[in-house]
């Protein structure tokens, strides 16, 4: 007959088959002293402790700047005590230690902001001390003295110090695991080490006993752990295995173990160290490639990049092909099939009436590779301009707003308020001659700029003054000659940053593509647009080269949402102007900036909004329009760049003469008003919107032989008023002032403060706690019959001896534990009171299992030795924190 296979499973206890039968087979340590388990949390602590401590010092070490080193040290033990603790098997210490943490969340919640900031200021440092690249974190420490940097690098590295505290509890505490606990601090060290910056030696010694420590206990705990047996644990002496099946047997050789693994790891450590600095032994020149394609990743970061990967999508999804959008592609071309509305709303914009055509700047690329475009990535070197705008008070996107507000200074500005709905949350969208750093908001929500392109979107709602173009008397090409002669040297830095500016724009934005239907296009523009073979660039105006080019898109290409993919291999310029020849804003765009290089004008791609000025329905109250900004509005445009007078609006989509192709005529005209427009035919006239408003009338031709088109310009009276003092005190930020009052009032202790404080109320209520406890004991001992008066007096009986070490967890009688624990007493040379532990347990075991009547005589003895146990064998021998913890944890005294 086939013997069935007997079940079984492990407990700390010991090992219990399945018909319930325990063999606790533990097998005992043959060591000159005996060893126990208690300790080991407290290592484990202090390893977390050691880990933690290490790993921040190493970063402040690689940063070169001063750190609230108290702060440090502070969070790093509390923080590794508090993890500790919440392992603690004592209700009062878990809760009180996961009190003290949820204080701590609130604490870097309410400190988020401060945070951030101290972030940029981290990463400023690192990439300053390894020479990289660091415009854009520039522009977000604008405005923000040096002087705050150690308090807003200190209050980042308390949110970093949760990090690796919390990361190296759960490889230390709550589980042994090397390979997280490398995971989370290896990368701090070869961050430093990557440019050969030297650690502090400390710092290198804790971290490496450390990750060797928890090596050790790592692989015996991996090699050992059988299937279903989580607590065994082995010990291999030659040929035979012993089994550790509790879990505090496990822990008595951890304690030791662990003891001695760091000890040895200290000592191989300090042999390595003499022996490479006697022998001069370096790394291998292997480790150089690995190290030079780190520093290719390093030097292309863009703390922009990162934040764009967790933002917002540019509106939609990619679905069966079709983008559905609230924006446009995010300068990704020819990936999917076509562009298709939902009519969701992605602006809600306030504004007066405006002339023409309402261009809302969002994206701004200025780079065009492998079929996107991507933003001019500015370095330290060629950025010579932005300390000059700074200094008179403005951002470089702030340009063309001061430019005409200097020339103008009568001229009123309008404003406007946005709020981003459903358009991406990476940019602001906002119209050309825009004072950016007027935006309304202040501290942590206040927009703010790159050091070149786009501005970054900090809150959804904001306000900007700016200037409608359509006003201005004369036109877009008079302005330029117009400001260069006429403006004031108001700020000879502003001034120099004006020229420097246009100097850097000329070098960055003139690449051009190398494409052959791109130079197909060009020639094809000079001989049937422009009637020459030879291109001039001084015969020529601006707005007869963009003419040219728009009349050279409308005769020849289609526009349309669905024009399909781009063919892998494929370059989108060749495609598109060679072989596709439809598109969409985008695709007109894309060539139009690239044709506007080839005629020696700087230009860029930029995605965004248009608002029509029919748009505008009914006014407010205060004369005011509200606008819903639909998905439909999306629009892609190039936008060129005059000297001294900033950038401008090139717009080569067909159909976008003042004008929306996607939206129906009741979206166009809210207010449901047929315009009558004039269909008298003109066919050497075209309307070019010269700018953001302002119609401008150009007469081109196509002859065989004509040297030059001519142009009509048309003027607009000004509106009176002024503007000049719009500028004045605007741009900068308060979070310079906020952080400087905050560091003055101690800011960097409000977290300690808080945790002070949070210690104070949990201790208040272990107070209340224990007299609850002990109020509770006492009513059991004092009130009720014989018999449950007699279990309580046993019960509480095991738990005072428990506090001196006599007990016992096997799974045995209380008769048999009786026994037990008369043996430990007389081990411990406690003769004397022995039998009273023997006379309680049995009179419990008479008063529990049998219906015998508990006399009062009986009762009245059982407690009468309970107290001499109590006060006279357990309360001699606590002294210090045993008796802390017989009061507060056990709540026994």
């Amino acid at each position: 007959m086939k013997k069935k296979r007997i079940k079984s499973k492990n407990k700390d206890i010991g090992f219990i088959s399945s018909n319930g039968i325990c063999i606790d087979g533990d097998i005992l340590m043959n060591c000159e002293r005996e060893h126990n388990s208690g300790s080991f949390l407290w290592f484990q602590i202090l390893l977390t402790f050691v880990t933690t401590i290490c790993t921040a010092f190493m970063a402040v070490s690689f940063l070169d700047m001063e750190i609230y080193k108290t702060t440090i040290i502070y969070y790093s033990a509390m923080l590794s005590l508090v993890f500790g603790l919440m392992k603690s098997s004592h209700k009062i210490i878990k809760f009180s230690a996961l009190g003290v943490m949820i204080l701590h969340v609130i604490y870097l919640v309410s400190r988020i902001s401060t945070i951030k900031y101290g972030l940029f200021v981290v990463i400023d440092r690192y990439l300053s001390r390894a020479n990289q690249p660091n415009s854009t974190l520039g522009v977000q420490l604008s405005g923000i003295s040096t002087i705050d940097y150690p308090y807003l690098a200190s209050n980042f590295f308390v949110f970093f110090i949760t990090l690796v505290c919390l990361g190296a509890a759960a490889a230390c505490l709550y589980r042994i695991d090397f390979p997280l606990l490398f995971i989370i601090t290896f990368p701090v060290f070869e961050l430093g080490m990557y440019w050969g910056w030297e650690p502090s030696m400390w710092t290198v010694i804790g971290l490496f006993i450390c990750w060797v420590t928890v090596l050790a206990l790592h692989i015996i705990n991996h090699t050992t752990n059988k299937a279903g047996r989580k607590n065994t644990f082995a010990v291999h002496e030659r040929k035979r295995t012993f089994y550790f099946t509790s879990e505090k047997q496990k822990a008595c050789f951890y304690n030791v173990f662990m003891k001695f693994t760091a000890i040895l790891s200290s000592f191989v450590l300090v042999v390595i160290m003499l022996f490479s600095a006697i022998t001069g032994f370096t790394r291998p020149e292997s480790f150089a490639k690995y190290r030079h394609n780190i520093s290719t990743a390093v030097s292309n970061f863009s703390l922009t990049d990162l934040r764009n990967a967790f933002s917002d999508y540019d509106g939609g999804f990619d679905l069966f092909g079709i983008k559905t959008v609230g924006g446009t592609n995010g300068g990704v071309l020819g990936k999917t099939a076509g562009i298709s509305f939902n009519g969701s709303t992605a602006l809600k914009v306030v504004t007066p009436k405006f002339s023409n055509t309402l261009y809302l700047r969002g994206y701004v690329a200025g780079v065009y590779n492998d079929n996107s475009w991507t933003p001019v990535d500015v370095n330290g070197n060629e950025d010579t301009f932005s300390d000059d705008f700074e200094q008179g008070k403005i951002w470089v996107q702030d340009l063309d707003y001061d430019l005409i507000q200097r020339k103008y200074a009568d001229l009123t500005p309008s404003q406007i308020s946005v709020s981003v709905l459903g358009a991406s949350k990476k940019f602001v969208y906002a119209p050309y001659a825009s004072l950016y750093s007027s935006d309304g908001n202040t501290d942590d929500k206040k927009m703010r700029p790159t050091t070149e392109s786009y501005v970054k979107l900090s809150s959804t709602k904001y306000s900007l003054y700016y200037f409608d173009p359509s006003l201005i008397e004369e036109r877009l090409e008079a302005l330029p000659e117009a400001i260069a002669t006429e403006v004031p040297a108001l700020s000879v830095n502003k001034d120099r940053g004006v020229d420097a500016y246009s100097e850097f724009v000329h070098q960055k934005y003139m690449d051009i593509s190398k494409s052959d239907e791109l130079d197909k296009a060009y020639k094809e523009i000079l001989s049937e647009y422009l009637g020459v073979d030879i291109y001039h660039k001084g015969d020529w105006t601006y707005e007869e080269i963009s003419t040219a080019i728009k009349n050279y898109f409308s005769d020849n290409f289609t526009y349309t949402l669905e024009p399909g993919v781009t063919p892998k291999g494929e370059d989108f310029i060749d495609y598109f102007l060679g072989t596709q020849k439809e598109g969409y804003c985008s695709y007109f765009a894309t060539a139009g900036a690239e044709l506007l290089r080839m005629f020696g004008y700087p230009s860029r791609y930029v995605e965004g909004y248009v608002v029509l000025n029919s748009q505008l329905g009914e006014p407010e109250d205060d004369s005011t329009y509200e606008v819903s900004v639909k998905d439909k509005c999306a629009h892609a445009w190039a936008e060129v760049f005059i000297d001294n007078a900033g950038w401008y609006p090139a717009e080569f989509t067909p159909g976008y003469d003042n004008d929306n192709p996607n939206l129906t005529q009741q979206e166009k005209d809210p207010k449901e008003v047929t315009t009558t427009k004039s269909t008298e035919s003109k066919p050497t006239t075209t309307t070019q919107n010269g700018g953001q408003g302002g119609t401008t009338s150009v007469v081109t031709k196509k002859p065989a032989n004509s040297s030059k088109a001519s142009t009509t310009k048309k003027t607009n009276s000004a509106s009176n008023g002024h503007g000049a003092g719009v500028m004045s005190g605007a741009g900068k930020t308060s979070v310079s002032s906020r952080i400087t009052e905050n560091n003055s009032d101690h800011g960097s202790f409000v977290g300690i403060f808080i945790t002070l404080g949070g210690l104070l109320f949990i201790g208040f209520g272990v107070v209340v706690h224990r007299d609850v406890k002990v109020k509770k004991m006492r009513s059991e001992l004092s009130n009720g019959d014989n018999r449950s008066r007699t279990v309580a007096v046993y019960r509480y009986m095991l738990k005072y001896l428990k506090l001196i070490g006599i007990a016992d967890s096997r799974n045995i009688t209380d008769l048999q534990l009786c026994d037990r624990l008369t043996e430990k007493c007389q081990e411990m040379q406690i003769n004397d009171f022995s039998h009273m532990i023997k006379y309680i347990g049995e009179l419990a075991v008479k008063a529990e299992m049998s219906n015998s009547v508990i006399s009062d005589g009986e009762l009245e003895t059982a407690l009468s030795y309970f107290e001499i146990v109590k006060d006279k064998i357990v309360l001699p021998k606590l002294s210090g924190a045993k008796l802390l913890n017989a009061k507060f944890v056990y709540c026994l005294y």
